[in-house]
């Protein structure tokens, strides 16, 4: 009997599944008899100490192996945990959001579930079970769980989120742009178009998954970093400059910022008024005498001098420390654009992370040392390297904490997905 099969089995009350179908039995309830509550208490059976203190050993190793990105071994370990003690909703928790990155929908809902049963407070399992029944497409049931989640906790900005989402019928999450239409002759993301092409996206992300497993045991020297970045940034770039050629025998202007280089939860976090939308390129731009000029090496502070209050109209930003000079969009970039609190700084992070507020620029870590989501964000932050030299042209300056990324501090991954992380 598999572990989920045994939890089912020892839980005899009858509130496993507050959306549950009636049961068949067409007996109806004695007044004299127990209600659910009453026949199992509020309490589930407790375990041992030496099964609490076994099952946490697992799950702690399960936990190494998740940091690791070795999510099979994690999955094993947490399972091994359950075995030890089914009563423990962090560990059903981590098994389901494991099983997400496995892309194990349905066992992640039934792990979810079985979180929410044992720990009703718990916010993240709703969460994880919502997000696993959004990739089912069973959206009227995603919705009711982000309902009942949010009504342990109203002002969860996850889950308000993603009942937003749900309720719009969006598509899934990494599979089309939010809010831009497909007709003939639109403008696609680009990454959601790089996908028509002979090497996809996930192709690249594979590569980019293949380079960095020989790391993970330690810290890449700088020539592999280099060679890194420019292998991802080449590859995605080839693939936006045939997208672009497209868009222009088109007569498609070309497209906005957009956020498919996140997963799901990660688009909780986007939250700029106006931003993340088509927005086509203007007309006619009055464009400052030196756009384009190279500036060489900035320092964050003479890089915010380009914010988008300056007298010049000279507006700059940083991704990974590459400057982009964006003057040729105002509409974007000035004081009335929906990216003027982005204007005048590094971006990477926010980028990395998938939050587009203020307080994610101008934040600088070593990206090589994350411990956990770093593989595939890089890739990712990469991505929008090359969108960015795609839309804008070539970098004209560097900004200088990035010119020694070897020394910066771990990035601190709980900032990245807080809904995500095992507990």
């Amino acid at each position: 009997m598999g572990v989920v099969s045994q939890f089912w089995e020892a839980l005899t009350c009858s509130r496993r599944r507050s959306d549950a179908s009636p049961s068949s039995s067409s007996a109806s309830p004695k007044a004299s008899d127990p209600t659910p509550e009453e026949k199992c208490g509020d309490k589930f059976p407790k375990a041992s100490e030496a099964q609490v203190i076994a099952a946490k050993e697992l799950k702690d190793k399960g936990n190494e192996h998740f940091k690791k990105q070795e999510f099979e071994e994690a999955l094993d370990e947490y399972t091994k945990a359950a075995e030890v003690n089914l009563y423990d909703a962090s560990i059903w928790l981590n098994r389901s959001i494991c099983n997400r990155k496995l892309e194990q929908w349905d066992d992640a809902a039934t792990d979810a579930e079985v979180a929410m049963e044992l720990d009703p407070s718990n916010i993240k399992a709703y969460y994880s079970r919502a997000l696993a029944l959004q990739q089912l497409q069973k959206y009227d049931e995603a919705v009711k769980i982000c309902k009942r989640g949010l009504k342990k906790q109203a002002d969860n900005k996850a889950l308000l989120q993603l009942k937003a989402d749900l309720e719009k019928a969006v598509l899934q999450a990494q599979a089309a742009c939010p809010g831009q239409a497909a007709a003939l002759g639109a403008a696609q993301c680009p990454t959601t178009a790089v996908t028509h092409t002979t090497t996809t996206v996930a192709d690249i992300k594979q590569k980019s998954a293949d380079m960095l497993y020989k790391w993970q045991n330690g810290e890449p020297d700088e020539k592999e970093r280099e060679g890194y970045k420019k292998m991802m940034v080449d590859m995605f770039r080839s693939k936006y400059e045939e997208l672009k050629q497209r868009a222009a025998e088109a007569k498609s202007k070309r497209s906005a910022l957009q956020t498919d280089q996140y997963e799901a939860e990660q688009k909780q976090g986007l939250q700029l008024t106006g931003g993340h939308r088509p927005m086509e390129r203007p007309e006619h731009v009055d464009l400052p005498a030196d756009y384009m000029k190279p500036v060489g090496r900035l320092t964050v502070e003479q890089l915010a001098e380009f914010n988008c209050n300056n007298k010049d109209h000279r507006y700059m930003l940083s991704v990974y420390g590459y400057i982009f000079d964006v003057s040729d969009r105002p509409d974007k970039y000035n004081p009335d654009g929906p990216y003027s609190s982005l204007t005048g700084r590094d971006l990477t992070w926010g980028l990395f992370a998938g939050v587009d507020t203020v307080d994610y620029t101008n934040k600088f870590y070593d990206l090589f040392k994350a411990k956990d989501q770093g593989k595939d964000k890089l890739a990712g932050l990469c991505s929008w390297l090359a969108w960015y030299e795609t839309e804008y042209g070539t970098p004209i300056g560097r900004l200088e904490p990035w010119t020694r990324e070897a020394t910066l501090p771990e990035p601190p991954l709980d900032e990245i997905e807080e809904a995500c992380t095992v507990m």
